[in-house]
């Protein structure tokens, strides 16, 4: 057999690394056999067989042992943690229905290797065939029929009952084996301690689940008897891995331990709740003896006294070391009990103390007597302390130790080894105790340090998460604001120049070749303001502009006054803290001069601008003289100045200027409206 290396990780404490491939692996499921072709009928025999075509050839047949093969090594090399202990003893103690099917195959076909080939196969198989078709379903309450089926089978091949019901829990143990060996060998040492460790990992998974241990909740007990002897209770027991038992203390101690043992299945009275039939009985009791000289029990080591009065450590000594202990006699007299405990109960030194006076049993669900106690010693135990009853302020103070009972034969009672159940300082001090009265050696001192450096790191957290959105809204807040400035950037400035001021950066003067420029006016604007108060000027520009607004809404456009020419122009950002946007040239000018030429109520153009808008057949133009043109107008542009009357033909949602022959691009610049336009 190869030897592999061994993983660090791996908790496994004997042969981790020896990997044993039962002769049941190898073969294949007998229900299948027996239902070749879909008949009822067995097989012939091997040589004649007519479906020899259908069969798989043989390196089909490697590669799939190969595969399954590695499919089970890579089960057998799970993460040894508690986690996957606690689920590998749930899947013994509380099976699946496919599992019990799975054992139930496993079991028939060890049995057709072993047996069949000595018997008329045709005859008892069928029979066998038609009593177990119920295993090719899932009905859970014909799988629970266990009992029954091998009960038959073993009658129709002329065995005893007793080496099928082993067979069957030798197999149901294996199948649990096969699927999680090095989580099974870190359980225990010992065989004794493999089965007392059940208790704590359920524990460990009802707790992950968010359940509670209850009076049904299933329980090992497993004590050393003398003449090398274990006694195995198993409390609450499940139908079917009671029924196993025989076998899976066997399979156990021969997979795990290397040990031959032989296992008795035995009444006891005191135990069941009806002593006449072990069957009904909710406590079972397993004998387990050695065989062959296999010692199954713990030596103690060479030269180690066991006379009390040899015991090199006093009882003060003793209960400072364990401050969180106490120990009772059969009558639930309290005998010992540690200092942290004293400070607790405020007890007196010489009083005589009752278990039941002082402390209540939380977990498991058990009457606080010593015969209850000394069945789950295998069971981690929670005790709490009773507040006085004459006090109202210690009803909020009580305390809970979780432990292990542990049994001493030397003075008949029972050791409570325990610590408490905080996991703050706060929680602690709140109990009248110290960090001081933790032991260095027990974890919990280390898991209150734990516990107050985690709350540090909340409060950090918390603090963090606040100030995360108080900066949130902060950079929100700043957000908004930044785009008000932006829109209000873009509003007076072209897109390209309100994106370099915003960004710091120096804007560069640019010249525009075709530009219309449009001035307003109101004629005797002066003589208005001086008939009519302030407020009603207000009043009046506050309309006009609005309605102006109103209009240049359809055209895309921005706040302007009157006063239309088209012509290039330079323009640039002039000033720093207060950029402004200005336009030069000589059409800036002459824009001013066309709208001051205008008539009250009239439109003046200018010839640049006619011929970009004399497609435009929803105007309609009042030509003018060649005089009336501004006396600086260039005289090499041809054309005369018209006044621009209103649209004719129906209203539109948006003029024609909006056609595609005209590009237009608009601008607010102060007091005066730019549009660049081009055809």
């Amino acid at each position: 057999m190869s030897r592999r290396k061994i993983s660090s990780e791996s908790f496994s404490s004997l042969g981790s690394d020896y990997l044993e491939t039962s002769p049941e692996e190898e073969g294949e499921c007998p229900l299948a056999r027996l239902c070749w072709n879909g008949s009822r009928s067995p097989p012939g025999p091997p040589q004649p067989r007519a479906a020899a075509a259908a069969a798989p050839t043989p390196a089909a047949s490697a590669a799939a042992a190969a595969a399954t093969a590695g499919a089970r090594r890579a089960q057998r090399r799970r993460r040894v943690n508690l986690d996957s202990l606690g689920q590998s003893i749930s899947r013994l103690t509380a099976p699946s229905p496919q599992m019990i099917q799975q054992t139930l195959k496993r079991t028939l076909q060890y049995y057709e290797h072993q047996v069949i080939g000595y018997r008329d196969a045709e005859k008892n198989f069928h029979n066998i065939s038609n009593r177990c078709s119920y295993a090719d379903h899932s009905n859970k309450e014909e799988i629970e029929d266990v009992s029954g089926i091998l009960q038959c089978t073993a009658n129709i091949l002329g065995l005893k009952f007793e080496e099928i019901q082993e067979r069957f829990g030798e197999e149901f143990f294996n199948i649990c084996f096969d699927e999680n060996e090095r989580v099974l060998r870190a359980v225990g040492g010992t065989l004794q301690d493999f089965f007392n460790g059940f208790d704590a990992l359920l524990e460990h998974i009802r707790t992950s689940f968010g359940k509670q241990a209850t009076l049904e909740s299933p329980s090992f007990l497993c004590k050393e008897l003398p003449e090398s002897t274990l006694m195995l209770h198993y409390f609450h027991p499940h139908h079917i891995v009671g029924f196993a038992m025989l076998g899976m203390i066997k399979a156990a101690g021969k997979k795990i331990y290397r040990l031959d043992v032989e296992v008795e299945q035995i009444a006891n009275e005191k135990l069941c709740s009806d002593g006449s039939n072990p069957g009904n009985c909710s406590c079972l009791t397993f004998l387990i003896k050695e065989c062959e000289n296999t010692n199954i029990t713990k030596n103690l080591p060479q030269g180690t006294s066991q006379v009390p009065a040899d015991l090199r450590i006093s009882i003060n000594t003793f209960c400072r070391a364990f401050p969180f202990h106490l120990m009772f006699d059969p009558h639930m007299s309290v005998l010992q009990l540690g200092e942290g405990l004293r400070k607790q109960l405020r007890c007196e030194t010489h009083k005589v103390l009752k278990f039941g006076d002082c402390f209540e049993i939380v977990s498991p669900k058990v009457n606080a007597t010593f015969e209850r106690v000394l069945l789950r010693l295998s069971t981690p135990f929670v005790i709490r302390t009773k507040p006085e009853a004459s006090s109202t302020e210690n009803k909020d103070k009580v305390m809970e130790v979780k432990g292990q009972m542990i049994h001493v034969p030397e003075s008949n009672s029972i050791l409570f080894l325990g610590s408490p159940c905080v996991d703050k300082l706060d929680e602690l001090m709140g109990r009248g105790l110290h960090l001081s009265d933790i032991p260095i050696h027990d974890a919990t001192r280390d898991v209150i340090l734990v516990g107050e450096q985690a709350k540090a790191q909340d409060g950090l957290k918390k603090r963090m998460d606040k100030l995360k959105a108080t900066l949130e809204r902060t950079h929100q807040a700043l957000e908004e604001e930044k785009k008000k400035t932006v829109d209000l950037l873009y509003s007076i400035f072209p897109g390209d120049v309100a994106q370099q001021l915003w960004q710091g950066q120096q804007v560069q003067a640019r010249k525009f070749d075709d530009v219309t420029m449009l001035f307003s006016d109101i004629v005797g604007f002066t003589a208005i303001c001086a008939q009519c108060t302030p407020m009603q000027v207000i009043s009046m520009l506050n309309e006009l502009y609005t309605r102006f607004d109103h209009q240049c809404g359809f055209l895309d456009i921005y706040k302007m006054r009157i006063g239309i020419h088209s012509g290039s122009v330079l323009a640039g950002v002039v000033g720093v803290r207060m950029p402004r946007y200005c336009l030069f040239g000589n059409n800036v000018t002459l824009a001013s001069k066309f709208e001051s030429g205008s008539h009250p109520r009239r439109i003046n153009v200018s010839p640049t601008t006619y011929q970009l808008l004399k497609w435009e057949e929803s105007f309609t133009f009042i030509p003018r003289s060649r005089e009336e043109l501004p006396d600086n107008f260039p005289k090499e542009i041809p054309g005369i100045c018209y006044f621009l009357e209103v649209r004719t033909g129906p209203k539109q949602p948006k003029p024609s200027l909006s056609s595609s022959r005209i590009k237009k691009v608009s601008y607010n610049i102060g007091t005066m409206f730019l549009r660049e336009t081009s055809l």
